[in-house]
């Protein structure tokens, strides 16, 4: 079609993916509030604060309300924060707060971005 056609689809769907992530990850804020204290946000800070943080992030209304009621229903997916901590290259502490419905392969995965990170600063070592 052109040139210019494919940069503006090129600049539209970088925008499109970045809300989608964003979008997802604030839809399970959401779920996780929700289900710890209410759907109502006047009694529940936690809540209060994340539609804030969506509203910053120009999510709709629409999917805000979306994700407040797929939590009161029978979400089978239960998601819960976990802290892990541990020690990187040359003794530097690493603290991770995750949020996961399988502590298991959120373990495996922090275990493989630290040896990742000991990789890299091997490198810029030598």
């Amino acid at each position: 079609m052109g040139r210019a056609f494919e940069y503006r689809k090129a600049t539209k769907l970088k925008r499109w993916g970045h809300m989608a992530r964003t979008f997802t990850k604030l839809g399970k804020e959401i779920a996780i509030a929700v289900k710890a204290g209410g759907p109502e946000p006047e009694t529940n800070p936690r809540l209060r604060a994340i539609i804030a943080t969506c509203k910053r992030e120009n999510m709709p209304k629409d999917n805000i309300q979306r994700a407040i009621k797929n939590a009161l229903g029978k979400d089978t997916s239960d998601y819960k924060e976990v802290p892990y901590e541990g020690y990187g290259p040359h003794g530097i502490a690493i603290f991770v707060d995750t949020l996961t419905d399988n502590t298991t392969r959120t373990l495996v995965m922090s275990v493989q971005c630290s040896i990742s990170l000991m990789a890299i600063s091997a490198h810029k070592v030598l």
